[in-house]
């Protein structure tokens, strides 16, 4: 036992510096992978003619009120900033961090920066706040709004509708919009803030990501009547 013991501390710290090692090549590899495609989208961007800056404060604190955006904020720090037109519809897209970035953030226990794309595209009118997203565990006690229940199994069983105007969500999203989800209940989530409708997901801005969730909310947009929108 005696002779084991040594044998055995080498191997529990070998297999810690391993478990250490491999961590912080992942995380540095997921650095430069994010970077890469953050790179792209900014070329992609700039060569449609589309508004970039790197850095801007306040602009999305319009968009406040449901995560990853806080409930209300001042002059939020958006990051790649992307302004311009798709389908005939202006949008902007950017990056926001929610968590600590500190000097050591990829060691062990760190609390590590959490990085979402958020875009927003503008709507015909203006509407209630309205949200349609996937179940989330703590519907029952946390949650902005009202749920509403469409009446299409399919689509109700795979989204949550948050809303406190229900004739609204009724309007804006049977016809069109609850098939389209319905065939997709994997799809992103969606918000509609004032004139702006909006999704996001977690990770770094991409060339395939901007189109996806550009193209998206289109998508969406297209198959909201036009009746329902205030001037």
């Amino acid at each position: 036992m005696d002779v084991l013991m040594p044998v055995l501390v080498i191997l529990l710290v070998g297999g810690i510096f391993a478990v250490v090692t491999t961590a912080f090549v992942r995380s540095r590899r997921s650095q430069v992978e994010g970077a890469e495609g953050r790179a792209q989208a900014v070329r992609v961007a700039q060569g449609r003619g589309w508004g970039y800056q790197e850095a801007t404060y306040g602009v999305i604190d319009r968009l406040c009120g449901m995560a990853p955006l806080p409930v209300s904020g001042s002059r939020l720090l958006a990051r790649h900033y992307i302004t311009g037109e798709q389908r005939g519809r202006s949008f902007c897209c950017f990056e926001y961090t929610t968590g600590t970035i500190g000097v050591n953030d990829i060691g062990p226990g760190a609390n590590k920066p959490v990085y979402w794309t958020v875009f927003a595209v503008t709507t015909p009118g203006t509407g209630p706040d309205l949200v349609v997203r996937r179940p989330e565990a703590l519907d029952a006690v946390a949650r902005r709004g009202r749920t509403v229940r469409l009446g299409a199994a399919e689509f109700d069983d795979a989204f949550t509708v948050l809303t406190d105007d229900e004739p609204f969500a009724r309007a804006a999203l049977t016809d069109g919009v609850v098939p389209f989800l319905a065939a997709n209940p994997q799809a992103a989530p969606v918000r509609l803030h004032g004139d702006e409708l909006i999704t996001w997901y977690k990770g770094r801005l991409s060339p395939q990501g901007m189109d996806e969730h550009l193209t998206y909310l289109c998508d969406v947009l297209d198959r909201i009547p036009a009746r329902v929108w205030s001037a």
